[in-house]
């Protein structure tokens, strides 16, 4: 009994401690689970709506919804437009010759074939004939027009000096509305330097702006120099093209082989890539045949109403309708308003300028604004809506040349997309 109570009494140290952490923890526990059912009746009942329990906050957030894969396939087309439209009209100077030499050698690629075919010359001497007759054809026809177009240069001051007495009457009319705005612009002028008069010294004095820059005097050579600038730019660029338009003559078979290589290895790929290089081709040639075609087609029929009404260096202004033909729908436009002008400076009367113009807008209307699209949209297969804000954009971005070179463009673009499944819907 006495060894039994013995053991008993003796106790282990290690046990005690272990009872002792047990009972840390347990207590530890115990204030955790306490201060955590606080926060969550302080947080029920409105106490402190800005500490939420972070366990709870996340459990209850959502998982983020990722953004739908059309909405990102949609910003990413756009910024590419946008990066797209950016290029083309930064890179204008470099681009319209590339552009312009393209469409030359489309159109002047069949003279070279046939006189590879028929007279036996290589690609190289008919390309080269073919340009040296071509410019030659331009130079003398300009030429030949150059005494008319010194007697319209001539016209020019009379022209502006009459046009300026019809808007603003002659000097010597005191009912003329410029002379009533000069002695109502004198009158004030008058009273203003009288109050100035009348104010003190010092005041004028403060009144006088200080650091006032200097007006730059007007001078004449640096308007010279900037003309010879722009002469310079735009003589190499016409080499540039020219030079382009040869080498694309040169190689035109080299080229295309090349792009039947890097197509793809199967044989569809490269029949597809040849049907879309003979389609955009096609297109092309046929546009510009449109385009000449009405082109003289104007130009014979302004000539026409020219002579009927007895109007000066009628061929000189039957060929400048002509080349604005080539412009759509701005170029007729501002044709008749400009021979309407030349006219009315030459006959000094209303009725024989209204006879001409009426002339000119009949029948060079229904040419350029009803024949012209009708064609076009029959030769390239667009709608006239999509033409009219083609030459809006390509207006914009490039002026004239966008003008004259949008919708050839526009075809190639189509001519490509209708190739391709996927960019049918653009076609």
């Amino acid at each position: 009994m006495g060894f039994v109570r013995r053991d008993q009494t003796e106790r282990d140290p290690g046990d005690d401690q272990a009872r002792r952490l047990r009972v840390a923890r347990m207590s530890l526990d115990s204030t955790t689970a306490q201060q955590r059912s606080t926060r969550r009746r302080e947080s029920s009942a409105g106490a402190l709506p800005g500490r939420p329990d972070p366990l709870d906050a996340s459990a209850a957030e959502p998982p983020p919804t990722p953004t739908p894969l059309g909405v990102r396939i949609t910003s990413l087309g756009v910024l590419a437009l946008i990066a797209v439209i950016v290029f083309l009209h930064w890179a204008q100077g470099v681009l319209i010759p590339i552009t312009l030499a393209i469409m030359l050698s489309y159109a002047l690629t069949p003279v070279v074939g046939w006189l590879k075919k028929r007279a036996r010359l290589p690609k190289a001497a008919g390309a080269a004939l073919t340009l040296a007759v071509l410019l030659s054809g331009l130079g003398i026809g300009i030429s030949s027009l150059q005494p008319e177009a010194l007697d319209v240069l001539d016209t020019i001051p009379q022209a502006a000096q009459k046009l300026n007495s019809a808007l603003h009457g002659a000097p010597s009319d005191p009912a003329s509305l410029s002379e009533k705005i000069k002695r109502a612009a004198r009158e004030i002028e008058n009273t203003a330097n009288a109050v100035d008069a009348a104010a003190p010294a010092s005041r004028r004095a403060d009144s006088v702006p200080k650091n006032v820059p200097e007006a730059h005097p007007f001078r004449v050579r640096d308007y010279v120099m900037l003309g010879t600038a722009s002469l310079i730019t735009g003589t190499g660029a016409l080499l540039a093209t020219i030079a382009l338009v040869y080498l694309l003559l040169v190689a035109g078979d080299s080229f295309r082989r090349t792009l039947m290589r890097i197509s793809g290895d199967s044989v569809s790929e490269k029949k597809l890539t040849v049907q879309m290089l003979d389609e955009i081709e096609m297109q092309i040639q046929r546009y510009l045949l449109v385009q000449i075609a009405m082109g003289i087609l104007m130009g014979v029929v302004a000539w026409f109403v020219f002579v009927s009404v007895g109007f000066d260096n009628a061929l000189f202004w039957a060929f400048i309708g002509g080349v604005l033909h080539l412009i759509p729908y701005a170029g007729p436009t501002f044709f008749v308003a400009l021979t309407g002008l030349v006219a009315y400076v030459q006959f000094d009367s209303v009725e024989p300028v209204a006879i001409m113009v009426g002339g000119l807008l009949a029948i060079l209307g229904l040419i350029a604004f009803l024949l012209v699209p009708w064609l076009t949209q029959h030769v390239g297969r667009i709608n006239a809506v999509i033409v009219l804000v083609t030459l809006l954009v390509w207006g914009w971005l490039w002026g004239v040349w966008g003008l004259l070179l949008g919708v050839p463009m526009v075809m190639a673009v189509k001519a490509v997309c209708e190739r391709f499944e996927d960019l049918q819907p653009i076609s």
